[in-house]
C-alpha cells in the first residue's frame, strides 16, 4: 500500500529548465514535460523530454510546430555529394524519408528525442499522420511550393513535387545550425538513400528491413 500511494504521488506538470545546446551554448527551456512528486515538491526531467522541447522551442521561435522541423530538414537536406536540390518530386519519398529518419534516429538510441509525426499504416504503407496538412500549411506561409507533375501517360502517373522556397531554404539553413548534429545527419543519410529509389524499390526496401508493414502494401506510394 505504501509503494502504491508513492508512485500516486508523482503527476505530470511543465517546467523550466537550463541547460546547454549542441554547441555547448547555455539555453532556457520553457514548457518541458516533467513529473512533480505533490508530497515533497521534487521534480524528474527525463533527457529525451529535454531534447524534444529544445526542437520543440526552436520551431515555436519561427512560427513552426515542432514536427515542421523534421520535414523542412529533408526537404533541405541534399540527396548526394554532387547534387544540391531542395526539393523532393514525389510525395511517396517524403512520406517514407520521414519514417526512415525516425527509424535511423531510433536505431541510435535517439528516436524519441526529435518531435516526429506519428505514422499510419495505410494501404501503402506507413505515411506520416499529418503529412497532407502539414504540406498544405506551410506552403501557406510561404515555406514550400507543391504541384502536381505528370511523369506519364495513365492519370495516375503524375506526383505532388515539393520544392524550397528561398523563404523556405533560409530558414531550414537556420534549423541545420541549431538542432542536434546527429539529426542533421541522419537526415542527409536517409534522402541521399531514397531519393533516388523507384516506388517500386521503396516497398522492396520496407518490406525487407520493416515486415511488420509488409500486409499493409498494396499498391506503390506513387503519389
Amino acid at each position: 500500500m505504501e509503494k502504491k500511494e508513492a508512485k500516486e504521488a508523482w503527476v505530470e506538470t511543465r517546467t523550466e529548465v537550463d541547460t546547454i545546446d549542441w554547441d555547448g551554448n547555455p539555453i532556457h527551456l520553457e514548457d518541458v514535460p516533467a513529473l512533480l512528486n505533490e508530497e515533497n515538491g521534487q521534480i524528474r526531467i527525463f533527457p529525451q523530454d529535454v531534447a524534444q522541447a529544445e526542437i520543440a522551442q526552436i520551431a515555436r521561435l519561427h512560427g513552426l510546430e515542432p514536427r515542421d522541423v523534421a520535414l523542412l530538414l529533408m526537404v533541405k537536406a541534399r540527396p548526394g555529394v554532387f547534387v544540391n536540390r531542395e526539393e523532393i518530386q514525389f510525395k511517396y519519398h517524403i512520406n517514407k524519408m520521414l519514417f526512415y529518419q525516425w527509424k535511423e534516429m531510433e536505431k541510435q538510441g535517439i528516436g524519441e528525442t526529435f518531435p516526429h509525426d506519428s505514422f499510419d499504416k495505410a494501404d501503402r504503407g506507413p505515411v506520416p499522420t499529418n503529412i497532407t496538412e502539414d504540406l498544405s500549411r506551410l506552403a501557406n506561409l510561404g515555406l514550400i511550393t507543391t504541384e502536381y507533375r505528370r511523369w506519364g501517360r495513365r492519370p495516375r502517373d503524375e506526383s505532388l513535387y515539393i520544392v524550397l522556397t528561398p523563404k523556405g531554404s533560409t530558414l531550414a539553413n537556420e534549423l541545420m545550425r541549431l538542432v542536434p548534429q546527429p539529426l542533421v545527419e541522419t537526415t542527409h543519410k536517409v534522402k541521399e538513400r531514397i531519393f533516388p529509389l523507384t516506388p517500386e524499390a521503396v516497398k522492396t526496401r520496407v518490406h525487407r528491413e520493416y515486415p511488420e508493414y509488409k500486409s499493409s502494401y498494396t499498391e506503390d506510394d506513387r503519389d
